[in-house]
């Protein structure tokens, strides 16, 4: 006999209210992750706060070469450090830009610094000698404007590889290809919705101010990942203070005195017998004269020794180690 599609629903519907509370139908849902195909995530939150790390060094390096470099007081600090399209940080550059292009030796792409209107112009100013004051204007790089900014590209690329030895990212020499003014000249072999990590510095110039971006691609960083990891970075310090607290602590209990004793044989007496002792006495000890004294230290039996004499001194010698004696020499 077959039964109706209305049948049917009313089977199901009084089996459910038959049912008592433990043995309710429960309906699991699936446990769905909505997944951006056009802003795949590349770059876990461990790597984003290992960067940061990266850059904070980077900054405060910066900020001393650049004080003095400008004979100004200069204050840098990173903004953000996030994950973007290479379309939106194309089309976040300003028409005419100061685009740096760095190479990093045996890496497959480039990286980007792009430096804000005023900072690049501020920077040529003042190193051209002058005050540096703010710019009504922008406008495009001079060719001798564009050579000093190179300078000051070239001499951040190498703070940046000073900051990336601090991470074990060895072999990687930076250097500056090409300074780029018109945002359409950027050359770089990417696809607009590659994904690429944006790190955004601000630096202050006396009462100047103005931003510093970086577009590191995943494919430049991908070899380096691992080494970006926050958390390795943390576990090496860590490993690094111990290092340096067991050489401090080895170097400091050099010239600490331990008490040493020579022990020729043991007698346990009773109280009576030793209050009993007077000069001339003679107690049978535990060893035969055939035996090794026993060297203790710090009160614990470490070595076996022969008994001698040096010149007019006393003097024991190293036979061997205590087998029975299972303590690490100190």
């Amino acid at each position: 006999m077959a039964l109706t599609q209305k049948e049917i629903e009313e089977l199901i519907s009084s089996m459910m209210k038959e049912g008592t509370d433990d043995n309710e139908l429960q309906v699991v849902k699936p446990r769905l992750r909505v997944y951006d195909f056009k802003r795949p995530d590349k770059f876990s939150k461990d790597h984003l706060r290992g960067v940061q790390l990266l850059f904070d060094n980077f900054c405060r390096l910066v900020t001393s070469y650049f004080s003095g470099l400008f004979r100004l007081a200069i204050h840098s600090n990173v903004l953000s450090v996030d994950q973007v399209t290479y379309e939106e940080f194309s089309t976040g550059l300003s028409n005419p830009c100061s685009v740096a292009v760095v190479d990093w030796e045996s890496l497959s792409s480039n990286m980007l610094v792009n430096f804000s209107p005023q900072i690049a112009l501020f920077m040529v100013d003042r190193l051209c000698g002058g005050p540096g004051t703010a710019m009504a204007v922008s406008r495009a790089l001079t060719e001798i404007e564009t050579a000093v900014l190179r300078r000051i590209a070239e001499t951040m690329a190498q703070i940046l590889s000073t900051t990336l030895r601090e991470f074990n990212i060895e072999q990687h020499e930076l250097s500056v290809a090409s300074i780029e003014v018109n945002p359409l000249f950027v050359q770089q072999a990417m696809a607009p919705n590659d994904i690429v990590m944006s790190v955004t510095i601000g630096m202050k110039f006396g009462g100047q101010s103005g931003n510093i971006e970086l577009c590191l691609p995943y494919t430049l960083l991908e070899p380096v990942l691992p080494a970006l990891s926050a958390h390795r970075w943390f576990s090496k310090r860590d490993d690094e203070s111990n290092e340096k607290n067991n050489e401090s602590v080895s170097s400091a209990i050099q010239h600490v005195e331990i008490p040493i004793s020579c022990r020729l044989g043991e007698r346990a007496l009773a109280m009576k017998d030793v209050m009993s002792l007077k000069p001339g006495d003679v107690i049978e000890l535990d060893a035969r004269t055939s035996d090794y004294a026993v060297l203790h230290l710090l009160g614990k039996p470490k070595f076996n020794v022969e008994i001698g004499r040096v010149g007019s001194r006393m003097a024991a010698r190293i036979v061997s180690r205590r087998e029975d004696n299972s303590e690490e020499l100190i």
